[in-house]
């Protein structure tokens, strides 16, 4: 039995909001704690229509955004997605269509914009490549790189990739054993050998500023084996790259400033992007949003954004971003996605049989930035229930059971008591630095990780202590209610910005009030206003989620149900 200590009323400790904001980068800029916290996602290859690869990178980014709005509320936020519609994949895709080109990608860039929509990614600008205003910034970064010597003309062959859009260097390309043709070993597409006049970007010349950069920034990109990766390359040598294309192969593209017979390299005017949308050139850069605090990518896209995206920057005068973060890939069964397989995954499909917040939640708890993840529909079935609806939704149910008194265990909370007394109440109130840890190195398994132990633990704590059965000691009972309360609480709070439709829902069962839902209350013992009206029977926040064979992936326990009929 939970030993009870006379009430000694202390007032709430508010939370120090700068004790855990996510600490700056060792690139941070001198107003990068004034400036909005920008995130992006990668600009999504229109040449295919959406799948899961684009959701995760959406739901990343997005993730990203709310926590920083939800711990520093005062800071505005930004946050961009968008469509990379220029080049000749897209152009090939087009007439394989049998579609012109400006109509192809109009039709497939709503698309992806539905699918943003679709699964309540906050979005402050849906950026395309075809926009004017992206056809400026995209001239104006040529003609700095231009105007500082790193820009030449010259003849150029090589191993060129159709797939990627890119030439490859020789120690970059291999012969495949079996069809004898050459590969580009970083994506297995591939490659032939050409020969072209275009423009070249010396980055050569960059190298020895761009491996300084890095060797200064080693939180530039996570998680660090990215890292490394990319400095080694750098490290061993860089060769020049070519930036433009003949308009005679490749008319789909913005056109090169003063030569209107070549177009630009697509991965030039792609990366401006990020440029573009934090107003790029028109808004002078101290009043900007640039440089970007984080650049979401996955791991196939790190060497444009690792190496050619610094460099074009650190050529043009300009700050790098921040930092990427640079998650992997999602598989099934253990195998690469693709239509040849027919293991493709439609995620607008998937965000209307399983719900938004179930999606995200699986999304950001089962995938990492070290090794590829395994997709089973079953696995969000499994999440869901197990977690959201079993532990976290059934100990809110228990907490409101209409026999109980939530409000009056609520105005017994003492903090000064419960911290130094229960485990539980110290593992509540110290939730939000543990999170805020792990968000700082975008370990999105690990933050929620730390959410659900503190969930199963004030499970188990009413397990252990049994309240239910202490009606004719309302003190006693209400010093473990209490406890149990603020864990519940407290994860409802910080799962806010993970899953804001199911977490605000299960704070409007435990009648938490709109106003005190940010992070200065997310301590224990910070909010001693709520539970009101909260204790009555059924009104389960969270809904069970069905297979496709119509039955759920795990039922209740004995004792989860048996602790469900006594409350």
């Amino acid at each position: 039995m939970l030993r009870l200590t006379p009430l000694r009323r202390a007032a709430p400790t508010p939370l120090n909001r700068a004790a855990v904001y996510l600490r700056q980068s060792s690139t941070a800029s001198p107003v990068a704690d004034t400036k909005p916290y920008y995130v992006t996602t990668p600009i999504f290859y229109v040449n295919a229509a959406p799948h899961i690869g684009h959701l995760h990178s959406m739901v990343y980014a997005d993730l990203f955004k709310k926590w920083h709005a939800w711990a520093d509320p005062a800071r505005p936020t930004f946050l961009t997605t968008g469509t990379d519609e220029h080049g000749m994949k897209v152009q090939h895709a087009a007439n394989a269509a049998g579609v012109p080109t400006r109509p192809f990608v109009d039709a497939a860039a709503a698309k992806f914009q539905a699918l943003a929509s679709h699964a309540d990614i906050a979005a402050d600008r849906f950026i395309r490549t075809t926009d004017a205003d992206h056809l400026r910034a995209s001239q104006e970064l040529w003609r700095k790189l231009q105007d500082n010597g790193y820009i030449y003309k010259g003849e150029h062959s090589g191993w060129y990739c159709v797939s990627d859009e890119t030439f490859y260097p020789e120690t970059q390309v291999e012969r495949d054993p079996e069809s004898g043709q050459m590969l580009a070993k970083e994506t297995g597409k591939v490659v032939e050998w050409t020969s072209e006049e275009n423009y070249f970007f010396a980055l050569s010349k960059i190298q020895p500023q761009l491996l300084r950069f890095l060797q200064e920034n080693e939180k530039f990109i996570l998680p660090r084996s990215r890292y490394t990766q990319i400095v080694r390359e750098v490290t061993e040598g860089l060769e020049d790259l070519s930036i433009s294309r003949p308009k005679s192969r490749c008319n789909w593209g913005i056109p090169v400033p003063g030569d209107n017979s070549q177009v630009m390299y697509v991965w030039l005017d792609a990366l401006t992007n990020y440029l573009t949308s934090a107003g790029f050139p028109d808004t002078p850069m101290e009043q900007s949003f640039w440089p970007a605090n984080v650049h979401v990518i996955g791991k196939d896209i790190i060497r444009f954004h690792g190496i050619y995206w610094p460099a074009f920057l650190l050529a043009a005068q300009l700050p790098p971003p921040q930092q990427l973060v640079v998650h992997c890939h999602w598989t099934m069964l253990g195998s690469k996605m693709s239509k040849s397989l027919g293991n493709v995954v439609d995620p607008i499909e998937i965000l209307d049989r399983y719900g938004i917040d179930s999606v995200k939640f699986f999304l950001a708890n089962d995938s990492y930035l070290n090794h590829d993840s395994d997709y089973e529909n079953e696995r969000i079935v499994e999440r869901h229930n197990n977690f959201l609806l079993n532990k976290y939704g059934n100990l809110v149910t228990r907490l409101c059971g209409p026999k109980f008194d939530l409000p009056r265990a609520v105005k017994s909370i003492d903090r000064m008591a419960d911290l130094p007394e229960t485990p539980l109440a110290r593992e509540a109130d110290g939730l939000v630095k543990t999170v805020s840890a792990n968000m700082e190195n975008a370990l999105t398994a690990p933050a929620l990780s730390a959410v659900q132990d503190l969930v199963a633990n004030a499970n188990n704590f009413l397990a252990t202590h049994e309240p239910w059965k202490l009606r004719k000691d309302p003190a006693a009972q209400d010093a473990i209610f209490r406890v149990a309360a603020e864990a519940a609480r407290v994860a409802s709070l910080v799962l806010v910005p993970f899953i804001p439709g199911i977490a605000n829902r299960v704070l409007d069962r435990l009648a938490v009030a709109p106003e005190m839902r940010g992070i200065e209350h997310a301590r224990y013992g910070a909010d001693l206003t709520y539970g009101v009206g909260a204790n009555r029977k059924g009104d389960h926040p969270v809904q069970a989620l069905l297979l496709e064979d119509g039955t759920k992936s795990r039922g209740w326990t004995r004792e989860e149900a048996a602790a469900a009929k006594e409350s």
